[in-house]
């Protein structure tokens, strides 16, 4: 918590998060271009960014957001890439490879819809249902 900026970590219980999704996930991305350089992963480590975004993944009900926080969970908890990758932004990436991970986005995208639609389905029957024990019988 320490390792905290000190205004985060003084903050309120009752504070207000960003309400747009767009804006949250803007702001991931944001903190993930951070993440491109080696000294930025280090900078962005120190900061204590992972106990936010922690807090943020479980918070978080928006799909599109949660799989950048998870991405970016995923950059600072993961190993150094290897020589050569210092920068991530300039690493070449053969054809099939992007092709492969941009198939397994629109997997997971989908995979992410299906979940939502089965909760929000779900949320609904357990509605209707407790509106019929409301109802008086006749």
């Amino acid at each position: 918590m320490e390792r905290l900026p000190v205004d985060l970590q003084y903050l309120p219980p009752d504070k207000q998060r960003e309400e747009e999704p767009d804006i949250r996930k803007m702001l991931l991305e944001a903190i993930m271009l951070l993440t491109a350089t080696k000294a930025g992963r280090h900078s962005v480590r120190e900061k204590g960014t992972y106990l936010v975004l922690r807090e943020l993944h479980r918070w978080e009900q928006e799909p599109d957001v949660l799989a950048a926080c998870e991405k970016l969970i995923q950059v600072l908890i993961g190993d150094e890439p290897g020589p050569g990758m210092e920068n991530l932004l300039e690493v070449s990436i053969p054809e099939e490879v992007e092709q492969q991970l941009q198939r397994l986005d629109r997997e997971e995208e989908e995979r992410w819809q299906r979940e939502r639609r089965q909760e929000q389905d779900k949320e609904q029957e357990q509605d209707e249902a407790r509106e019929q024990d409301q109802e008086p019988s006749r």
